[in-house]
């Protein structure tokens, strides 16, 4: 059963379904006042109806879309590894209230993190990247989020995540691309990070 993010004022179901019924009255009243100016904002919120109805689609997904996982001395864990594109990661960023941890990575060499950075400025205090090439990651958040760090692999994520982490902290495997892997499922991913964790929280329990 997967748990909602109590760290977020996540919208709810009925909420997104409100705001593409407004999306659509904004777009009939913008095409009666201009046709022009309708035309073009008429796309720019068709966007984002598909953006809204993929995230009604991922709300209702069981499994690795903002799962909780464990709270370890005060820091909560979770797994977004479902969030394999820039816009599920933002969806899941827009809502942050507490301090964040960020693992993020995998293919992300060729992907555009701009739609990000102004919700990682403001929520992430350190990321931790994985993968094989995290250039482009690094390059694009260097003047937003202050503390960057690379590792080889989940195991050393989390274990790192668990060092830097401060009581209240969220840790968020949330990786906004595709793995470099390219047989690896974020299904696996995730169950890479959940293990992990649960790994971390025995030892802490001994």
């Amino acid at each position: 059963m997967m748990v909602r993010l109590p760290y977020c004022d996540s919208p709810t179901t009925e909420q997104l379904q409100t705001d593409m019924t407004y999306t659509e009255e904004i777009t009939t009243r913008q095409r009666q006042a201009n046709p022009r100016v309708a035309s073009l904002s008429s796309k720019v919120l068709q966007i984002r109806k598909e953006n809204i109805k993929q995230s009604l689609s991922d709300l209702n997904t069981i499994g690795h879309r903002q799962d909780y996982v464990a709270t370890i001395d005060g820091v909560m864990y979770y797994d977004d590894s479902r969030a394999e594109n820039v816009n599920a990661t933002w969806f899941t960023f827009e809502n942050l209230i507490r301090p964040v941890i960020w693992i993020a990575g995998g293919d992300s060499k060729y992907t555009d993190f701009s739609d990000l950075r102004p919700l990682a400025r403001k929520n992430v205090r350190t990321m931790i990247c994985i993968g094989k090439d995290n250039s482009n990651l690094k390059k694009t958040f260097q003047r937003d989020i202050k503390e960057i760090h690379e590792v080889d692999n989940l195991y050393e994520a989390v274990t790192m995540a668990s060092l830097l982490a401060e009581e209240n902290d969220i840790v968020l495997f949330s990786p906004a691309c595709k793995s470099d892997d390219k047989n690896e499922t974020y299904i696996e991913r995730g169950n890479r990070y959940t293990e992990n964790v649960k790994r971390l929280e025995n030892e802490h329990r001994q």
